[in-house]
């Protein structure tokens, strides 16, 4: 199947998945699945973010991609949960840094609520992926694979095929790996470290180990450089599973163990001699199994989501849980900044969600029609990654309110969900909704809370509302005679128009007669109502606001 670029990204790699035809390093026939396998990971080390749930949900568009074409699809998402920790993450007790080096299967839970820290980080992370944001992998924790034997056929071809997977793992080394080299990363007995110990020496399925200082070359910088070994001289059985294969191995062998014929992962995995490639010739060369991507020329390495200039990241504290976003922003939205051209660096801030909402809100009105497209392949797309963001099932379209007005009226009309009859009533007269029934009222109702929220978190300076209780002389004094007569015509307006498109309208008109640009009387009418030159979208806040209040406040009443 040729490169298709009218195609959505996620139908195009599932149709290259089917096509396929061979393995890339051997030259050998695939077969055709039963049911593609599709795999997405996280090492849990701390609180799981929605920059981890990029991982998630972008497999999870692929995902729907085969389910429409009629395929059979088994999505796992593994919790590499042998990972040693190798700092205490923001949120977790200090204390936890005498944890350090040890796999975090193995810490206990941080709140106290369940079994061990990563059953409580793994549950809250799966459960908030299903039941906000349409996505339903099964969970696999590679400690317990370990532990039940599962790897240990993988790990002993490793050691079978060693001389193959050191040539592989050369290729791409400035220094070669030593002559008794070993793939097995043991767990010290005495200690519980795994980061600390150093292999001596093999014999059959036993692996001689010493547990040895540890230095953290590249986490110099950080608070912990240095892990003390506790000198232990032991054994690790591997068919016992109380250790894990180096990483690159582990990788590979993953592949095989769950059948997974799509793995996706952040470009610095698919540089020239990365961690991808040398995972897939091992795959392919020592387990007999196709590397799990379509072919080498069709790689879609995903890039990072910017939060400004920086990228996300739990250490930098630009991040969220995947179960708190939903309180501040509708889950949709957080699949629309991952979907949207993932091969291509996207920003976003958080004070900018109303903008992304907007963007969403269009889609949906595209996707039904109701605004049109003339692009053919513009509006495929479109029509695709609106798909792709839908929780649930979705066979009609239903209006919403926007985000804006809404984070506006949080702030006007006081506890506007329970004054919500109110809010309905302003949505009506102001043209933001034709009708409202009860499916109507319950979108609206759900995104009035999370608009609520936003503005109390993110909300920029601009878009917060402190009415002035009179305006002071020296405000009017600002104020040129222009100004003065277009906010009076205004207030005219206001008293006779109620939707945006009207007050607009004459708006536009006023400012020419009185020789002065809309951006002047936007400039004067912030100044007589919050006493600033900047506010919220002016024509939607003073819509909100009580009409006689706007009148007076308009015609300098004192």
């Amino acid at each position: 199947m040729k490169k298709d670029s009218t195609m959505f990204w996620s139908d195009r790699i599932a149709g290259l998945m089917m096509q396929r035809k061979k393995y890339n390093y051997i030259d050998k026939p695939t077969k055709q699945p039963e049911a593609f396998g599709i795999k997405s990971s996280t090492s849990i080390s701390g609180v799981p973010h929605i920059g981890n749930a990029s991982d998630v949900i972008r497999h999870d568009a692929v995902v729907r991609s085969l389910e429409n074409l009629g395929k059979k699809v088994h999505f796992i998402w593994v919790s590499e949960d042998m990972d040693p920790l190798r700092k205490v993450p923001a949120g977790i007790p200090k204390e936890f840094s005498k944890y350090l080096g040890m796999p975090v299967s193995s810490l206990p839970c941080p709140e106290g609520c369940c079994d061990n820290y990563v059953d409580h980080f793994d549950n809250l992370f799966i459960d908030s992926l299903k039941d906000y944001f349409g996505t339903k992998p099964e969970l696999i924790s590679t400690t317990k694979e370990y532990k039940k034997g599962k790897f240990y056929p993988y790990v002993k071809k490793v050691i079978e095929n060693i001389e193959i997977v050191k040539q592989i793992l050369n290729k791409n080394r400035a220094n070669q790996l030593p002559e008794n080299w070993n793939p097995w990363k043991p767990v010290c007995e005495n200690c519980g470290k795994i980061i600390t110990t150093k292999v001596t020496g093999i014999d059959g399925d036993n692996v001689s180990y010493e547990c040895q200082d540890y230095s953290f070359g590249k986490f110099g910088k950080e608070a912990y450089t240095k892990l003390e070994g506790c000198g232990n001289k032991g054994e690790s059985d591997i068919k016992k599973g109380n250790g894990k294969l180096l990483w690159k191995l582990e990788w590979a062998a993953e592949w095989p163990l769950w059948k997974i014929h799509l793995e996706g992962a952040g470009k610095e995995h698919f540089m020239p001699g990365s961690s991808f490639w040398v995972a897939g010739e091992i795959c392919e060369k020592v387990f007999d199994w196709p590397e799990p991507h379509p072919g080498k020329n069709e790689i879609q390495p995903y890039e990072y989501i910017m939060v400004g200039k920086q990228k996300m990241s739990a250490s930098i504290g630009n991040v969220v849980a995947t179960w708190d976003w939903p309180k501040f922003a509708p889950p949709e939205i957080l699949r629309l900044i991952l979907l949207k051209r993932p091969n291509r660096q996207r920003g976003f801030l958080y004070e900018k969600i109303p903008e992304l909402v907007d963007e969403y809100d269009k889609l949906k009105e595209i996707y039904y029609d109701h605004e049109k497209i003339e692009g053919e392949k513009e509006l495929r797309n479109m029509k695709r990654l609106y798909e792709s963001c839908i929780i649930g099932k979705e066979d009609h379209y239903i209006p919403n309110a926007s985000f804006n007005f809404l984070s506006l009226i949080s702030q006007i009309i006081p506890d506007p969900t329970n004054n919500f009859d109110k809010v309905c009533g302003l949505l009506q007269k102001t043209g933001h909704l034709k009708k409202i029934n009860d499916e109507i009222k319950q979108k609206v109702l759900e995104r009035l809370s999370q608009a609520e929220e936003w503005m109390k978190r993110y909300g920029p300076e601009d878009a917060k509302v402190e009415l002035l209780k009179k305006v002071p002389e020296r405000i009017i004094n600002q104020l040129s005679e222009g100004q003065k007569k277009s906010l009076k015509d205004l207030s005219e307006v206001v008293l006779e128009k109620d939707t945006e498109e009207e007050i607009w309208s004459q708006m536009k008109l006023i400012a020419e007669k009185n020789e002065m640009k809309p951006a002047d009387i936007f400039q004067a009418a912030y100044l007589v109502l919050l006493g600033k030159t900047k506010g919220p979208r002016l024509i939607p806040f003073i819509q909100v606001l009580d009409k006689e209040f706007v009148v007076g406040r308009f015609r300098l009443e004192k």
